[in-house]
């Protein structure tokens, strides 16, 4: 039986500016199952969406309890994603719902990014609903981001699916965000291993007003006739809520000063043996940005050159922290580490030759334009 047809979704069906078909045929991915990701994950299934990823790298503990719906005490150490699709899959057979478990970065590629109509961020960190925003923008998926505390709630919305170089989060991030990022991180770029992070008191009340106003935002990104980024500000207290519009800034770190993003290219990872034979743009002078910084050296300031430092070189600085800059010599925290993110082409060359380089996607300024080479292998091609 269609099931449209059927009486689960008639009340929707008698809303003049909601198409359950529309909402049916589509796909949402939600980053984070927490608190706010729960209420995203209920509106969503109880709404009749299509299909919907949710993606987690969280095990449940017992404070979580208190403010998710579909966390129970016997999940307590199970990876939150699959408890919370387990059970939210009760609510609509209707809904196909995922569960992947692991950090979004590494289980999203750009071109499964960009299958999505919408993604909606539910993490509570700046670092990772920047790299999102980054993701979103080239991929051209449309983003809703939510964040709360204990009485306020922020949403915004950022229509990157219009493609008319709207502002992306970093746009309007202060730089006190930067610096609480840059605390987690050792002067030589790698993860603080005892790096405590700040627990940021928070309310079902607050969640669910949250999982709400985002699902919500979602549902009306693709018909709004103005696609400029904004912001929803919520004081669940008094009631008072706010909306502002979010200008571009042309001296953004994430989208800089072009309004457009690069034109992506698919290359799963061949892109720098076609430079290097000559098949692209052959200059090795470009600048190319990786999405993923490199350990480029290391050597001990005491001791010199270490005997094994090749399982660090060339690999990506996030797949360790900062226990490894102790020497295995001398013992003391004497290692220098080289991080970067930003090369020049025949550098690369000279690192990798003909190898896969160990990144999501890699960004080439070639004159005034830019050209964004997607590395990865789509997981559902």
């Amino acid at each position: 039986m269609d099931r449209i047809s059927t009486s689960r979704y008639q009340r929707h069906e008698l809303i003049d500016w909601f198409s359950q078909q529309q909402l049916s045929d589509s796909r949402v991915a939600v980053i984070g199952a927490g608190a706010v990701g729960n209420e995203v994950v209920k509106n969503l299934v109880l709404l009749g969406t299509g299909a919907v990823d949710l993606f987690d790298f969280d095990r449940v503990e017992v404070h979580n309890l208190t403010r998710s719906i579909f966390l129970r005490e016997q999940d307590i150490g199970a990876n939150k994603a699959d408890c919370v699709v387990r059970r939210a899959g009760e609510v609509d057979p209707n809904v196909s719902l995922r569960a992947f478990a692991g950090h979004f970065r590494d289980r999203l590629s750009l071109a499964m990014l960009g299958r999505y109509d919408c993604v909606i961020s539910a993490v509570d960190n700046f670092e990772a609903r920047i790299q999102l925003s980054q993701m979103c923008r080239l991929a051209g998926v449309d983003l809703v981001n939510a964040a709360i505390d204990s009485r306020w709630i922020t949403v915004e919305c950022f229509a990157f699916g219009s493609g008319d170089g709207t502002a992306c989060y970093e746009c309007n991030l202060p730089e006190s965000a930067y610096q609480k990022v840059a605390a987690r991180y050792s002067c030589g770029g790698l993860r603080r291993r005892a790096q405590a992070e700040r627990r940021v008191p928070t309310t079902a009340i607050t969640a669910s007003i949250a999982g709400a106003l985002a699902v919500s935002t979602a549902l009306r990104l693709g018909e709004a006739a103005d696609s400029r980024a904004r912001r929803i500000f919520t004081d669940s207290i008094g009631g008072a809520s706010r909306v502002t519009l979010l200008e571009r800034s042309a001296g953004c770190p994430g989208c800089g000063a072009s309004g457009s993003p690069p034109q992506v290219v698919r290359t799963r990872n061949r892109w720098l043996s076609k430079h290097l034979s000559g098949e692209l743009e052959p200059s090795l002078q470009h600048l190319v940005r990786l999405s993923d910084a490199l350990i480029t050296s290391y050597a001990c300031r005491s001791c010199g050159p270490v005997p094994g430092a090749e399982r660090y070189l060339r690999r990506r600085a996030a797949d360790f922290d900062d226990s490894i800059a102790v020497c295995q010599q001398c013992g003391e925290n004497a290692i220098v580490i080289e991080v970067r993110d930003v090369f020049r082409l025949g550098e690369l060359g000279e690192m990798f030759g003909l190898e896969a380089v160990p990144a999501k996607y890699a960004i080439v300024e070639i004159g005034e334009r830019s050209i964004c080479f997607d590395l990865e292998e789509d997981p559902e091609p």
